[in-house]
């Protein structure tokens, strides 16, 4: 039988975090980043890289033509993303507008991770399009998506018309029938077609 010690260890979690400092960190200001951490219980800290410098980082839309450090941390002690930026940010003196905290596996992490696929020759001599995978090319074009497009149209225009309080043209007979003999005369000549 296990003890209480060991039920309690098997039972641990950690908290994985990714931080993310738009502009230039010193060592001075890495230091006091891990010792304000420290109250977390940092089980784990990796200087993940630093971006080049770019115009207008992912993470940071009002911060233009600076360089990302990224920090990757495994806390001890349960926090939120937005409870970590705050005390980051009061703490470290470091602007909200250059700080952000992520969780690596929500979606804006994902689309940024780069998968390392060894490519052998050229994608063009590739007779197959391999990579390509197996789309189905009547969702994208053709009379099938087309009819289905101006149908998506049709409903869209007569939601707004109601919303507006117009009258909704309906599909009934035309005022004009031109398959009867009577109404294939000409406009000008008055004689048939």
């Amino acid at each position: 039988m296990k003890s209480f010690k060991e039920h309690l260890n098997e039972g641990k979690k950690q908290y994985d975090f990714r931080i993310k400092i738009a502009g230039d960190v010193t060592a001075e200001q890495e230091t006091n980043l891990k010792k304000v951490l420290e109250k977390y219980a940092v089980s784990s800290w990796k200087k993940a890289g630093k971006t080049p410098i770019q115009e207008l980082p992912l993470d940071f839309p009002q911060v233009k033509n600076c360089e990302v450090s990224i920090y990757e941390v495994t806390l001890d002690y349960p926090t939120t993303q937005f409870e970590l930026t705050e005390y980051i940010s009061n703490n470290c003196g470091i602007s909200k507008a250059h700080l952000a905290v992520r969780r690596p596996g929500e979606p804006s992490e994902e689309y940024q991770h780069v998968e390392d696929k060894k490519r052998e020759g050229a994608l063009l001599t590739d007779p197959d399009y391999k990579e390509a995978g197996s789309p189905k090319f009547e969702d994208y074009y053709g009379d099938k998506y087309n009819s289905g497009f101006v149908k998506e149209l049709n409903d869209i225009l007569k939601l707004q018309r109601k919303e507006r309080g117009e009258q909704i043209p309906t599909t009934e007979a035309a005022k004009f029938n031109t398959d009867s003999d009577g109404n294939k005369l000409g406009p000008v000549s008055g004689k048939g077609k």
